[in-house]
């Protein structure tokens, strides 16, 4: 008798779960968007440093000859294309302009206080990998290698040059799904901290 009861327990917590199981519903897993849009600001950029750096030693290795003062910098803009392949490779095109704007002088060329003037525009293709990608998270690493066209004014004489360009994430960090808001710690021609936003479709 025991035993009966003991089956018929068994058999009737067996089908309230299973109707239990049907009552919950399966949520649709989401669709896997392959492209991706973005726009972000760079701080520091590599021609912002090199600016900084020409500021601070400049004087002093020219013993005086050339200088360049009250330098303001803007920062890189920045926007992106990218193709996923899947949740770990992508691979796209980057477009940014930067630039600073300060005064340089130079006994030389008979520069006084003259504006100095670089604007930066930069292409190039890059591949992020991610590293860690649990839903609304991801650690990423990324590398971009292309070109920049640099155009350096003095005053009324203007200079261009084509030349390689590269930027380097160690580290990214994004938070969200379609809309994702990142962060990217680097070095490179669109910035030291990079930051900004993703939309996927």
């Amino acid at each position: 008798m025991m035993r009966t009861a003991q089956l018929f327990l068994i058999i009737g917590l067996t089908v309230c779960t299973f109707c239990k199981a049907q009552d919950i519903p399966v949520l649709p897993q989401e669709k896997f968007r392959h492209h991706e849009f973005s726009v972000s600001y760079g701080f520091l950029p590599i021609t912002d440093a090199n600016s900084m750096a020409e500021e601070c030693f400049a004087p002093v290795l020219s013993f005086g000859v050339y200088t360049r003062e009250k330098t303001n910098y803007y920062g890189a803009l920045n926007i992106s294309y990218i193709y996923r392949f899947n949740r770990k490779i992508s691979l796209g095109v980057t477009g940014g302009i930067t630039g600073n704007k300060g005064r340089a002088s130079s006994l030389t060329k008979l520069w006084m206080k003259t504006p100095k003037t670089t604007e930066v525009s930069v292409c190039s293709s890059h591949l992020p990998v991610a590293l860690v990608y649990p839903p609304q998270f991801s650690l990423y690493t990324s590398a971009g290698l292309g070109a920049y066209f640099l155009r350096n004014s003095f005053g009324e004489e203007v200079f261009h040059k084509t030349k390689f360009a590269y930027q380097f994430s160690f580290l990214g960090i994004e938070y969200g799904s379609r809309f994702a808001f990142f962060t990217e710690f680097g070095v490179g021609y669109t910035g030291t901290i990079v930051a900004g936003g993703r939309y996927r479709f």
